[in-house]
Formats: C-alpha cells, structure tokens, sequence
C-alpha cells in the first residue's frame, strides 16, 4: 500500500475512533472510564501528525470535560466525576510524552541528516585531495591527445599542402584526431565525474566500468611510482546498485593506499572483480610489507593509520560508502603483502 494512502487511512480512523469515543462517553450509560481511549488517538496521532500531538490532546481534553458535563446534565449514570479526573490524567500525561517523544525522534532525524552531510563532505574533499594528489598524472594524460591532436593536425595540412595532395593519409589523420580527441574527453569526464558532490544517486552500476575507469585514471600515477596495475575483472558480472562516483572513489582509494604501501621499491597492484555470491566482489592486493593480523579489525576505526603521515580517514571513508551500498568491506589477513575485498550486492529493480 503507498505511504499516502496509509497516511490518509490512518487520518482517518483516528477522527473515526475520536468521534466513536466522544459518543460512547456523552450518550452510553457505560460504567467505565471510555474517555481514556483518547489515549489511543493521541498515541495515533504522535505517529501520523506529529507536530500536532499537544493539540489533539488539548481537544480530546476538551472532548472528554464536555461529555462529564452532557451526562450529568442529562443524568446519565456514567457521569462519575472520579472516572472523568482518571481519564484526563491519563490523556494529558500520554499527551506529553507523546509530544516528547515526537521531539526527540525529531532531534534525532536532525542529527542523523547533519550526520549524513558531514560524511558527504568529508568524502567530497577526500576526492577533491586525491585529485589533487593526481594533478601531474591528469595534466600528463589531457597533454597527450593534445599533442597527439596537434601533431596529427600538422600531418594533414602537409598531405594537403602537397603538389599531388593525398586525401586518404589525410583522412587517417582526421581518424586519428577524432580518436584522440575522445581521449582527452573520456578523461576530462572521470575527472569530472570524480570531483562532483552531491547526493548517492543509487542506480544500476558496471563494475567492470569502474575498474577500468580507475586503472585509466591512475595508470600514470601508478608508473612514476615504480608500480604496475593488473586487471582481472571476470566476464558477465551483474551490475550492483550504486553510486558509481562513490565506488570509483573507493577503488581509487585502495589503489592508491596499495601504491604507497610498495614504496621505495614499487611492485605489481592487482584489482580484480568475480561474481560472489548473487553479488561481485573486488579484491585489491598490493605487493607490501602486508598488515599483521592483529591490525586488521582496526583499519578501518577513524584516525587510525599504519602510515606515520596519514590521517586515518581514507579507509573509515570506504567502509561508510560501502556499508551505504548495503556491502561490506575487509582486510584479508595472511599471505605476502595486503588484500582488501569488497563485497557488494546485485542489482535488484524491484528493490530500487
């Protein structure tokens, strides 16, 4: 059923089961305390209204006082004066600590929703630093379809500029430029991609996409630190239900923490992705020092680091964005150097 119409029901029922009560209390000769059903509507209302809790107490208040007055002017027997007090105690005390309580699930929300922005931001500005960690690898990978494109430019106007021009060499160097300048383009887009803020736009995500995307992103980077990257990404993975700038971001995150864990010497980083479960799950491997067992369950605690200069928010950044995506992220302990695996759920449209 949509929320709307439960909504409306719940409405409703609740002026229904007021105006049940009212009747009941002010024309039945029943001996008991009925105005303390009022409760239930002020407890109904705390869910549905809430900002209007103290004033459908205050009107059942009403309610209750105006059918003590109907009975006993018309000498109905139920008119005791000891029930009336009973059941305007009750309604006044579930009153207020329904309004209370709608307060503080209010207060609640608040900090939650301040919470989730500072989160957001805080992962904004890690991106934002890691592009700025990048700026030499980006600027070398925008210059060289630059000057791929000016080189196969020159080339053209010399196959024209020719006594007996040659149209098809000049052709090919149209392709070329063309070819690079989708290049120049594909990476102003992930750079652009990845230093965007805004909301998690949950939708369905291509992990192979992403991979190939970081590796594309960092593969200069990778290279002027002594390090390679292997890809092994397994054919037919589903797509999973995702931001794909927040997954990006922590890919990029794990790669570039795998990076600095085999400096002075380098190595080979290895990103790969296979089916899991009903889901994927993407290792990173790194060729360092590894991380001893009893470091494992502690990576991932803001403001811990293992590296003397870190802040040790990277990877408390990661878990946020991956436990948000309904996956889990780990540290495998054992074996030379350091795995961290990620694990993320398919894609569902229904649960979209």
């Amino acid at each position: 059923m949509p929320g709307t119409l439960r909504s409306s029901l719940l409405k409703a029922a609740i002026v229904l089961l007021t105006a049940a009560i009212f009747a009941l209390d002010a024309f039945t000769s029943m001996d008991s305390a009925i105005a303390v059903m009022y409760v239930v509507v002020v407890l109904a209302t705390a869910h549905v209204w809430p900002g209007r809790v103290l004033a459908v107490t205050g009107f059942c208040l009403v309610l209750t006082l105006s059918a003590h007055l109907i009975t006993g002017y018309f000498g109905v027997v139920n008119s005791s004066l000891a029930r009336c007090a009973v059941s305007l105690a009750a309604i006044g005390i579930s009153g207020y600590l329904a309004h209370a309580g709608a307060q503080a699930t209010a207060r609640l929300l608040q900090r939650e929703e301040s919470l989730r922005l500072s989160r957001m931001q805080l992962a904004h500005v890690t991106r934002v630093t890691t592009l700025g960690e990048l700026a030499a690898s980006i600027a070398h990978e925008v210059n060289q379809p630059l000057a791929a494109i000016s080189a196969n430019g020159e080339a053209a106007l010399r196959w024209l500029r020719r006594q007996q021009p040659d149209p098809q060499e000049v052709e090919h160097a149209l392709q070329r430029m063309l070819a690079d300048t989708c290049r120049a383009s594909e990476v102003i887009r992930r750079i652009r991609a990845l230093a965007q803020k805004g909301d998690a736009t949950l939708a369905p995500v291509d992990v192979a996409g992403i991979v190939h995307d970081c590796a594309a992103l960092l593969q200069r980077e990778l290279a002027s630190h002594g390090a390679t990257l292997a890809v092994d990404v397994a054919d037919g993975l589903p797509p999973v239900a995702g931001d794909r700038v927040q997954l990006q971001q922590v890919l990029i995150n794990l790669l570039m923490n795998g990076m600095q864990a085999m400096e002075p010497n380098g190595g080979t980083l290895r990103l790969a992705a296979a089916p899991w479960g009903d889901g994927v799950r993407i290792a990173v491997t790194d060729e360092g020092p590894g991380i001893p067992e009893d470091q494992c369950g502690r990576l991932f605690e803001p403001f811990y680091s293992t590296k003397p200069d870190g802040m040790g928010m990277g990877l408390p950044i990661c878990r946020s964005i991956v436990e948000a995506h309904g996956g889990r992220i780990a540290a495998v302990p054992g074996g030379p150097g350091a795995t961290l695996e990620i694990s993320l759920p398919a894609y569902r449209a229904a649960a979209a």
